[in-house]
């Protein structure tokens, strides 16, 4: 076999092997605001291809009634509008992206009445663009001497294309929801029902509780200390994207990860992450003591295995992962403060990874966890990397 064939038959697999969730994922965490831009582009130019073309269907049954032969052309307004497309999609990926960031932890009626003065804002100076951009052109919708391309965009039409517009923003920011909602890259397999039949997949899963969680919630009350756990979350996020870590539940002052095992595996994704964790929670004890008076510490407990993953509920739907993997998991997690230990890992997973020196890994005991036949044994891990 050549070096060519090879190198060929090496994309040729990886492409195959291709997870689209975790890749989108990957993605979106790694350049946020490039994948806004790119998601809002694909958007518009997807709508107004869509709008230009029913208007072209449109007015050739109208112009058929005209005594006299009408032609109304398509192509040419269909390239300003991709043009127009193009730029309102970079602006509204921008808008979106520093928006959010910029009102965090305000209200959403805040947030809707700011993106809505900026969107229309924005949107009028499209107009301008997609018209300055058209008449340059000399691009005709209709040839007809009734009816110049001038007064076609700058009259109703410009207000039909107005009206459709604040409903393709309606629909997109709907959309941005349900994928906030359910993570980025999975809304796009939930549409194709990827999830409706459970599939089986190897995954790894990472249970991480906050220490002592009773004697901090009766020290600061429920109020105070459910802000504490929206701080310590908030901290969990912004660690993520360098790990490319699915946040699967939210459960009390509990966060549950997962990674497909080969990108858990990779890099030491899944070790690596609560380390990073822990050292993010370090740079910033100074505010948490000024704030709760204390740093709040976390365990964890991880797992690699065979889970079947479905969309369950109807109501209210979600990707449910179910097995033994993920039992496991959580009951390693809770053996934690038994053996004095942060981060507990089971013996299948402990193998599967490629260790680096800078990590440690010490065999604590073999034990029968509760519903489990079989003892399992139990590594805890260490790290001396100042990095992390």
């Amino acid at each position: 076999m050549s070096k060519l064939d090879y190198k060929f038959n090496s994309l040729l697999i990886s492409f195959m092997k291709l997870d689209y969730s975790t890749t989108a994922r990957g993605f979106y965490l790694r350049h946020p605001l490039i994948a806004d831009i790119l998601t809002q582009i694909n958007f518009w130019i997807i709508a107004y291809i869509i709008f230009f073309t029913i208007l072209f269907f449109v007015s050739k049954a109208i112009t058929s009634l005209y005594p006299q032969k009408v032609e109304v052309y398509l192509w040419e307004n269909i390239l300003v509008a991709v043009i127009a497309a193009t730029i309102l999609g970079a602006l509204l990926g921008t808008v979106d992206f520093f928006v959010e960031r910029k009102l965090r932890g305000k209200s959403l009626g805040i947030e809707i009445l700011v993106k809505g003065v900026l969107y229309l804002a924005t949107w009028y100076f499209i107009g301008f663009v997609g018209y300055t951009i058209g008449t340059s052109m000399d691009t005709k919708f209709v040839d007809s001497p009734l009816l110049t391309y001038t007064e076609f965009f700058s009259g109703n039409m410009f207000i039909a294309a107005s009206i459709y517009t604040a409903t393709i923003i309606v629909i997109i920011t709907f959309i941005k929801q349900m994928n906030n909602k359910f993570g980025p890259g999975i809304l796009i397999p939930m549409f194709l029902g990827r999830f409706r039949k459970p599939r089986i997949e190897e995954r790894i899963f990472l249970f991480m509780d906050l220490k002592d969680s009773t004697t901090y919630a009766e020290k600061l009350g429920h109020l105070k200390f459910s802000e504490m756990i929206q701080d310590c979350f908030l901290d969990v996020n912004k660690v993520i994207p360098p790990f490319n870590a699915e946040i699967y539940q939210y459960v009390g002052d509990e966060v549950v990860l997962s990674w497909s095992s080969i990108e858990g595996l990779r890099k030491m994704n899944c070790i690596k992450f609560f380390f990073a964790f822990q050292r993010n929670l370090q740079k910033r004890k100074d505010y948490y003591e000024m704030k709760y008076g204390f740093l709040p510490q976390f365990k964890s407990g991880a797992n690699l295995g065979t889970v079947t993953v479905a969309e369950v509920g109807d109501f209210k739907r979600e990707i449910a992962y179910h097995g033994d993997t993920v039992n496991t998991a959580a009951r390693i997690q809770s053996v934690c403060n038994t053996y004095s230990r942060s981060f507990i890992i089971s013996e299948n997973l402990k193998n599967k990874i490629e260790w680096e020196d800078s990590f440690s890994t010490e065999f604590i005991d073999s034990i029968k966890l509760k519903g489990k036949e079989l003892e399992i044994k139990l590594y805890s891990v260490t790290t001396n990397d100042s990095s992390l």
